[in-house]
């Protein structure tokens, strides 16, 4: 009976891991990044398809909040399209407090209202409602808790063109907003700061530090 009940169990792990190994290889499918290439490209991969979304950084700036550090750049195509990117990383011994949306809501000052384009696994597209009543266009990545992508200021054919490319169209929902688009005199809309950093919070003591 002993001997039974210990290949009884034997069975049951092994069909917990093989499934656990089957949802990780599924979902690595759809694993996503958005960042700068060697080329100071801003690119978006997505399973097996690669995107250039600008090509030249105009600008950048660094922020330091002590356990969050931010860097955001300024990127024209050579339409002389604008568009932000910027990139959020905690401290080793932080993360993020927040999902990507609602953490880059709160940078958009604390935005209540946003519009689901398409959304799979780690990436978001949405349209994001800003203080004055406008939209952005806005492609979120989240590669863990401690490190969160974003770029804006894509017009709303571009943006289409991106989410169509990404998936069937049938997935992709309707636009409602017309998005924001940026000048090379444009600063960025997104409002780092002390109060939100540190008293929304955005960021908290890495959670699997004080596990047991």
């Amino acid at each position: 009976m002993l001997q039974l009940n210990f290949y009884f169990k034997r069975l049951v792990m092994r069909n917990f891991v093989l499934s656990l190994l089957i949802l990780f290889a599924f979902s690595g499918c759809f694993r996503s990044s958005l960042s700068l290439n060697k080329e100071k490209e801003l690119t978006l991969n997505y399973d097996a398809k690669h995107f250039v979304l600008s090509n030249e950084v105009i600008s950048s700036e660094f922020l330091n909040f002590k356990d969050l550090y931010v860097s955001r750049y300024k990127l024209r195509d050579e339409d002389g399209r604008i568009v932000f990117y910027e990139v959020a990383k905690t401290d080793m011994s932080f993360e993020f407090n927040f999902g990507g949306l609602y953490t880059v809501m709160y940078v958009f000052d604390n935005s209540q209202k946003y519009e689901s384009v398409y959304e799979q696994n780690n990436l978001l597209l949405a349209q994001i409602k800003l203080k004055d009543a406008s939209y952005l266009n806005v492609i979120i990545q989240a590669s863990n808790t401690q490190s969160y992508t974003f770029a804006y200021g894509f017009s709303n054919a571009e943006f289409l063109q991106i989410a169509n490319s990404l998936t069937p169209k049938k997935a992709i929902k309707e636009l409602k907003h017309n998005g924001l688009t940026f000048t090379s005199s444009d600063a960025p809309t997104s409002n780092w700061g002390v109060e939100i950093v540190f008293f929304a919070p955005l960021i908290t003591p890495y959670r699997a530090l004080h596990s047991k």
